[in-house]
């Protein structure tokens, strides 16, 4: 039995999609610096297989997401990072939430995205029980348009620890539900609505 992945998948930004961009440094260091793209809703199509089981992505009903960064980095560096891509009354609905990753001051990648267009947030926190991160976590935002509740199936974790170099990652995989508010005011309510979040810690 074959039990290696196998495949390929292409992602489309529809012209009318938008995306997200931010370019921000930190306190600490003012010549560090990260310039970073998000797009969330791209339609995938394309197909992969682990072992036997083949898997096809219909771009009517499946979506990726693009995270393109380039950047000098502080060598200690915690950040907080969610993303989801679905289907909200039957129109394309997604979201990209982070912080403590450079000062965010100047700029925020909270946003909401529905139907194309983006939404901004300020700011947003997430509630973690580090001890235990497939325990429920809690989403809101200081202007009180996003309010979440996230319920972890599984938490893809990994720790690297030389020294000098160390790496701890939680990227937990689950369902979101609760409440947003898009610019209009208009709201848009979430049940079991895929998606992840994660806690990083790197120095290096």
């Amino acid at each position: 039995m074959d039990s290696g992945r196998l495949g390929e998948k292409t992602l489309y930004q529809p012209e009318e999609l938008e995306s997200l961009t931010i370019a921000t440094s930190w306190k600490e260091n003012r010549k560090a610096f990260y310039y970073n793209t998000k797009i969330n809703c791209m339609p995938a199509e394309g197909n992969f297989q682990i072992g036997n089981q083949s898997y096809q992505f219909n771009p009517d009903s499946d979506f990726g997401a693009l995270d393109w960064g380039r950047g000098v980095w502080t060598y200690k560096n915690r950040w907080y990072w969610s993303s989801a891509s679905g289907y909200i009354d039957d129109k394309p609905f997604g979201f990209n939430l982070g912080y403590g990753f450079t000062d965010r001051t100047p700029a925020s990648e909270n946003v909401l995205i529905y139907n194309n267009k983006i939404h901004k947030l300020d700011l947003v926190t997430f509630e973690i029980n580090t001890n235990d991160y497939l325990t429920p976590w809690k989403f809101h935002s200081n202007d009180n348009r996003l309010e979440l509740d996230f319920q972890p199936l599984l938490d893809r974790n990994s720790s690297v620890n030389f020294g000098i170099i160390k790496s701890i990652q939680h990227q937990v995989f689950g369902k979101f539900s609760g409440k947003v508010i898009l610019d209009d005011g208009s709201e848009l309510f979430l049940k079991d609505f895929l998606g992840f979040a994660e806690d990083v810690l790197n120095h290096y």
